[in-house]
């Protein structure tokens, strides 16, 4: 498996059956919702088609608002297929600091779910998760083809933030080389294919994204809760 992936956000292996469920989401109001390898990586590349369309430039950053949702793995690795910097922030963050956060990293455009809407900026573009509305992630869509980016060495993936527990949070640069390394590593000598991961972590911390790529690059099903809830967990 070693070298088997160049871009962090490509990670599905179109060798094995893209029919398979990459993801089932917990978060829907009724029935959980289901969605293929194929539909996964369709979406990503509607995201990356989209976002350059739109003007925005290799190494440009794009921010991911939003609970755990099927659509936030797609927006996150459309960013990434495209040459952009993902910039998953944390909600639970006051406005002001969701605010710092979306200026210091010089974010072009949030992606984001209703619920977050009123915490971004009234100047950034927004496309928000579930809407129906112009804004909404499925009319942002572009289908089609999509060759995705070669990043150059130690290209940035994405910038992920601090707690702030110490101050003001500090945006740390991660490369699309250190963390496909971590997931060839991970994954070398295991057929991981069989597993169910479940993910209730946060997406905007690295033990979920983490997890969530390595499941990726495994053709294994993320079962994805919104957040972790005791109530949910336990039943």
């Amino acid at each position: 498996m070693a070298g088997a992936f160049f871009n962090l956000g490509d990670l599905i292996r179109r060798d094995r059956d893209l029919g398979k469920i990459a993801v089932i989401d917990l978060g829907g109001e009724s029935a959980p919702r289901e969605f293929s390898y194929a539909q996964l990586d369709e979406m990503a590349r509607g995201v990356a088609r989209s976002l350059l369309a739109r003007g925005l430039r290799r190494g440009e950053r794009v921010a991911i608002l939003s609970l755990n949702r099927a659509e936030y793995l797609a927006a996150y690795y459309g960013i990434m297929r495209a040459g952009l910097v993902a910039v998953p922030v944390n909600f639970k963050f006051p406005k002001a600091t969701i605010e710092f956060i979306l200026k210091d990293s010089g974010a072009r455009l949030v992606f984001c779910d209703p619920a977050r809407r009123e915490q971004c900026p009234d100047d950034l573009p927004a496309v928000t998760f579930g809407s129906t509305g112009p804004e909404a992630f499925d009319r942002f869509l572009d289908p089609g083809p999509f060759e995705s980016v070669v990043p150059a060495a130690d290209e940035p993936a994405m910038f992920l933030y601090t707690s702030g527990s110490t101050g003001t949070p500090k945006g740390v640069v991660l490369s699309h080389q250190s963390h496909l390394w971590v997931v060839e590593t991970r994954l070398a000598g295991q057929d991981l294919a069989r597993h169910r991961y479940l993910i209730a972590a946060p997406l905007y911390h690295m033990n979920a994204l983490a997890l969530s790529k390595l499941a990726s690059a495994a053709h294994a099903t993320i079962v994805l809760l919104p957040q972790f809830a005791a109530i949910a967990a336990h039943g």
